[in-house]
């Protein structure tokens, strides 16, 4: 029993001397050994030391003994969310109503710098819904546009992470940046379309929930953490409770037939050679399963095709030059056989 203190009060001094991290067993057996060989201390005593020291050590690690546990995984020691006091988390949450009151709350809570009020919309405001400063503006203001957030907050770390790749080329990383704009956590969200600027480091996708219930679309560039965002921004729909003064209904559901929706009329334009202008076309939407390619075409230059899947398309085009007008753009949906599935523009009358 006293070589068995003496091995205790060795452990316990190297315990206290030497910290043990990383924990190498086989090293600190060895360690624990020399120091024994000093004391001429080699006898069957020895075996009890050695399992002294591994039960010590073990001691020190977490649920190595559990049932079935092969591997320990240190748990991840920052969230990329916090709660926002009195605000639920979750996806299930877009689409509520809220008071135009607390519309103008949350939006001030994620841009503390945007003056009020907030403009009117027919219906009321819900969470995810666009939100854009109102009333007189005085000259220096700034116009913001807030998507109403929900109560997925973003951390410190998730917005410099979001700062130092603003426009991200991993699919990931967009739905993190798409997080941090809206407070709603969809980093597990479906990217359904996407596409990306050749003229602005930008990105426009739209992405759908696990739930199947709630769809976003979200551009993405260098001001989009600061309210300053490209086109229409990022916008939430409930898919099961679409409102014509906020979504781009271009044709309503009958049956088991879906919506279709299409934003269009983003087009921009400059001029890139003598007398001939290259036109952006901006656009995102959901047209017929059956679709499976939207072609673009400005007036007679070349023209190109995007893909659809499951309906859902997105596109930042480009035109070659051409003498064409804002009014010539045209496009068309395609299904596999090369039959019109949709005119999408000129944009059809509802």
């Amino acid at each position: 029993m006293e070589d068995v203190r003496e091995v205790e009060a060795e452990l316990n001094r190297i315990a206290d001397a030497e910290q043990l991290d990383p924990f190498d067993p086989d090293a600190l057996l060895a360690r624990g050994r020399r120091g024994r060989r000093r004391r001429k201390f080699l006898t069957a005593g020895g075996a009890v030391a050695g399992v002294a020291i591994v039960a010590l050590a073990a001691s020190q690690l977490p649920n190595l003994g559990a049932p079935g546990n092969k591997t320990v995984v240190a748990p991840e020691q920052t969230s990329l969310f916090e709660q926002v006091q009195g605000i639920p988390r979750g996806d299930d949450v877009v689409g509520a109503p809220i008071s135009n009151a607390e519309a103008l709350r949350r939006c001030r809570l994620r841009l503390p710098d945007m003056k009020g009020p907030l403009a009117n919309t027919v219906g009321g405001y819900r969470i995810g819904d666009r939100a854009m400063t109102g009333g007189k503006p005085k000259i220096g203001d700034k116009m913001y546009l807030c998507t109403i957030p929900g109560g997925d907050k973003p951390t410190a770390a998730l917005l410099a992470k979001v700062r130092k790749d603003p426009v991200p080329t991993d699919p990931a990383t967009q739905l993190l940046n798409c997080s941090a704009q809206t407070w709603v956590d969809v980093t597990k969200w479906h990217i359904v379309a996407s596409a990306r600027s050749k003229t602005w480091p930008s990105i426009l996708l739209t992405a759908v929930a696990p739930n199947g219930r709630t769809a976003i679309a979200c551009e993405i560039e260098k001001n989009s953490l600061n309210g300053g965002m490209v086109m229409r921004g990022t916008t939430f729909m409930n898919l099961n409770s679409l409102r014509h003064a906020q979504d781009p209904i271009l044709t309503e559901a009958k049956g088991s037939q879906r919506a279709e929706l299409y934003t269009g009329k983003d087009l921009s334009g400059q001029q890139c050679s003598s007398g001939k202008h290259c036109w952006e076309a901006r656009a995102w939407g959901r047209v017929a399963s059956t679709a499976t390619r939207i072609h673009l075409q400005m007036g007679s230059a070349a023209g190109s095709d995007v893909p659809v899947t499951d309906g859902w398309f997105a596109y930042i085009w480009l035109s070659a030059p051409t003498t064409a007008k804002m009014t010539d753009f045209k496009a068309t949906a395609y299904d596999k056989n090369g039959n019109v599935v949709k005119v999408l523009e000129p944009r059809q009358p509802r």
